[in-house]
């Protein structure tokens, strides 16, 4: 799983709202039967908070009130509970305290309170071998867990850093493994140049941090995790500060104690952001270009060589940009979602592959357009994904599925 939104910590100063048209709750009506990955249709309801009024800042003077739209929050990662149903994590403005969702079949989702503390940022969740929930993220400058034992309740855990340089440090990936976790993320400036680290735990709860490699976790930020064939580890991330990111960058590790860098030259000019494996194919990774004109995938055997999927029209959009954000694998389909944007507003996008390297774009319906999708996962039945409508002025968080209803 994914998985920091890459603009997930930073979109804090875009969310003063206006009102967005077209966001009502109806769903696509496909001519034919929908399609697995290709036909996505909202869920029945999603409860949001409602924090948000129509309000005055207190320097304006003017004649016109700053309209923000009732339930903003940002949803960054969901997962399959394993008694059955699905959670979800995220974060709500004004003052960013982190919240969750639990929904017992996938279509109707439920608010739950995590903590009023602000400026803190669930990102990432994984569920363990006896089920337990895991999210992490950043409170402030520090790095955070928290567990849950259905996705209702959470318990917050302080996470220990190396030294004592305090800028910024934040986890921004989780996966289970057999024995516990491991958790991956960065050090250095929210804006500027980053620096990987990764943390391991047995429960979730207490966690190590990974020592130190200068020239392994150099100028770069741990975005996914996942298995490898032999029972190993691989994560990818970004190469290059948070605004100017310069390349890809993969890391191979036998126990999640100690990390191999791969600088693939495949990586040259693009930005990976989410990795599974398991797939008929091996690996899978998917991102963007620097630009995010193209979206991008990447397969792998192994985590060390990696082949890039070439570029072609599905992932492309004509005069504006496209971008993945997560991939999954439902049977023997890979599934990714991202946006798709022309001009202000982008329109929440699917991509369909047997292979990681062709890719068919999926149909929009009405209920995507304005909207962004973020993480997705097998479920529903068929895959179920979050994201939010009204950006780059309002996220108001939302649930679609596959196949439509």
């Amino acid at each position: 799983m994914r998985r920091a939104s890459p603009a997930a910590t930073v979109r804090a100063a875009t969310l003063l709202a206006v009102v967005v048209a077209g966001c009502g709750q109806s769903t696509a009506s496909p001519a034919a039967a929908a399609v697995l990955g290709i036909d996505w249709g909202r869920v029945a309801s999603v409860e949001r908070p409602q924090v948000y009024e129509e309000t005055v800042a207190p320097s304006y003077v003017g004649k016109h009130p700053i309209l923000r739209i009732a339930g903003q929050a940002m949803m960054t990662d969901l997962i399959a509970r394993s008694a059955g149903g699905f959670a979800a994590i995220g974060y709500v403005p004004p003052d960013w305290h982190p919240t969750a969702w639990t929904s017992d079949d996938g279509s109707t989702w439920t608010l739950r309170a995590v903590s009023d503390t602000p400026f803190t940022f669930p990102v990432s969740l994984a569920r363990g071998s006896d089920g337990a929930l895991v999210a992490v993220g950043r409170s402030g400058s520090a790095p955070v867990a928290w567990t849950s034992p259905d996705g209702v309740t959470w318990t917050p855990h302080e996470v220990p850093v190396l030294g004592t340089d305090r800028t910024a440090e934040r986890m921004t990936s989780v996966f289970a493994t057999a024995t516990g976790f491991v958790a991956g993320g960065s050090v250095g400036p929210e804006l500027l140049d980053r620096h990987a680290r990764f943390w391991t735990s047995p429960d979730g709860a207490t966690w190590t941090p990974v020592p130190d490699d200068a020239a392994a976790f150099a100028n770069s930020e741990v975005r996914s995790i996942a298995v490898l064939a032999n029972g190993g580890l691989v994560a990818v991330g970004v190469v290059g500060s948070f605004q100017q990111p310069t390349g890809a960058v993969a890391w191979t590790s036998p126990d999640g104690l100690s990390w191999n860098r791969i600088d693939d030259p495949a990586f040259s000019g693009a930005i990976l952001v989410s990795v599974i494996g398991g797939s008929p194919v091996g690996l899978v990774a998917v991102g963007s270009d620097l630009d995010r004109r193209n979206a991008v995938a990447f397969t792998s055997a192994d985590g060390l060589a990696w082949k890039r999927a070439p570029d072609e029209p599905s992932r492309q959009h004509s005069g504006g940009y496209a971008w993945m954000t997560d991939v999954t694998m439902v049977g023997d389909q890979l599934i990714a979602v991202g946006t798709l944007q022309g001009l202000q507003r982008g329109t929440a996008i699917s991509w369909v592959s047997k292979d990681g390297m062709t890719w068919q774009q999926a149909r929009s319906a009405p209920v995507q357009e304005g909207a962004e999708f973020y993480a997705v996962i097998p479920g529903g039945p068929g895959a179920l994904v979050i994201g939010d409508f009204g950006a780059p002025d309002s996220y108001v968080p939302d649930v679609w599925q596959t196949p439509a209803h």
